[in-house]
């Protein structure tokens, strides 16, 4: 918090020693003119530097303030603001130190479950979050609920988000009576076939349709006959996913004319009136700031709104560059399609006229994934 202060007078250097044997540090000191002096004090100070200098004979300007000296001034001449302003400091310090919810992601059927056992370690909203550990909330989830196969416990802001991943059904593979196939969650063509349990059906190189299987949940068990089992593998194939767009050869253009109005509304918390009104253009681009009403402490401020004329015309865009922007479109909306982190093996465009005034692109990309699920 730092004050700028022009002093003035004779025998500036007089000054200068009696502030430093006083106590009152003076920095950035600089030379205005033959009789005057800009330096630079905390704002705690400036009261000690006041009074030398009215001892002395000297002058004493305040020339600049600091941002937070403007601040706790702009605070003190509106005592309700700085109230105001206090109470939600405090509350947001109270708040980061509680947990006001608690998220649980992940745990599917078990969430009931999951939900009891956090109750049960007291960790509800409106606990402090000091009281809690997420180590040991994390054991305890992991002691009370066997069917997690995981749960991790963290804070975001004051929210307690408990992550789960239920056990794995591949945990109980071989269990007689529990066939279980794997399907092709999408078509593709089979790059790489991992099996860990089962009998795969595919090969290498074959394309495979949706919902086909691809590792049957039987094998051959010692005797020669089948058993049922739950299957389990990995199968990475060459999958596509798709996008189109459309664009028009014609392109619209808002210029503005030069042309403006101004319309002022006076504004409160409950209601609005307009002081100054502005008839509307037909067609037009609106800008508009605040300012406060100087001199009242309410809370009463001036909403000021630019209308400017603008004029719309329509101009014809190349073939080429319509083309370009559907290719774009359509390739963002494919990539949409892709899981995160996919990376992207092949390409293909396809263009094509609409009334000789649109101009469409589809986009397929090629991207390898595991495509084995359960039915």
């Amino acid at each position: 918090m730092r004050l700028w202060v022009d002093v003035g007078g004779i025998n500036l250097e007089r000054l200068l020693r009696a502030a430093a044997q006083g106590g009152v540090t003076l920095r950035g000191v600089r030379r205005l003119d033959a009789r005057t002096m800009r330096v630079r004090i905390p704002f705690w100070r400036a009261r000690a530097l006041r009074e030398l200098c009215e001892r002395g004979g000297w002058e004493w300007r305040e020339a600049a303030a600091g941002p937070l000296v403007r601040f706790g001034r702009f605070l003190r001449a509106r005592k309700p603001l700085a109230a105001g302003f206090l109470l939600g400091a405090a509350l947001v310090f109270a708040s980061s130190r509680l947990v006001l919810r608690v998220r649980v992601d992940g745990a599917g059927a078990q969430i009931a479950e999951v939900h009891r056992a956090l109750d049960a370690e007291g960790a509800r909203p409106g606990r402090l979050k000091a009281a809690l550990s997420t180590d040991a909330l994390r054991d305890a989830l992991a002691l009370r609920l066997p069917g997690l196969a995981f749960a991790g416990v963290r804070y975001a802001g004051s929210t307690l988000i408990v992550e789960c991943e239920s056990a794995r059904e591949g945990e109980r593979v071989g269990v007689a009576g529990e066939a279980l196939d794997l399907v092709a969650s999408e078509a593709g063509v089979v790059t790489r076939l991992w099996v860990q349990s089962g009998t795969p059906q595919v090969r290498v190189g074959q394309a495979v349709a949706a919902g086909q299987t691809l590792v049957l949940g039987q094998e051959r068990d010692a005797d020669g006959g089948m058993r049922a089992v739950r299957a389990q593998g990995e199968v990475q194939a060459r999958v596509w996913a798709e996008g189109a767009a459309r664009v028009s050869l014609w392109k619209t253009q808002t210029q503005e004319t030069g042309e403006t109005r101004t319309r002022v509304t006076l504004c409160t918390p409950w209601r609005e009136r307009v002081v100054a009104d502005a008839e509307a253009f037909p067609s037009q681009d609106v800008s508009a700031y605040t300012e406060p009403v100087v001199g009242l402490f309410l809370p009463v401020w001036r909403r000021i709104e630019t209308l400017a004329c603008t004029r719309v015309t329509r101009q014809m865009r190349s073939r080429e560059e319509a083309a370009s922007i559907a290719q774009g479109a359509a390739e963002r909306l494919a990539k949409k399609e892709c899981p995160a982190g996919a990376q992207i093996l092949d390409k293909w465009t396809e263009y094509s006229m609409i009334d000789d005034e649109f101009v469409c692109a589809r986009v397929i990309l090629e991207y390898e994934r595991d495509i084995a699920e359960r039915p």
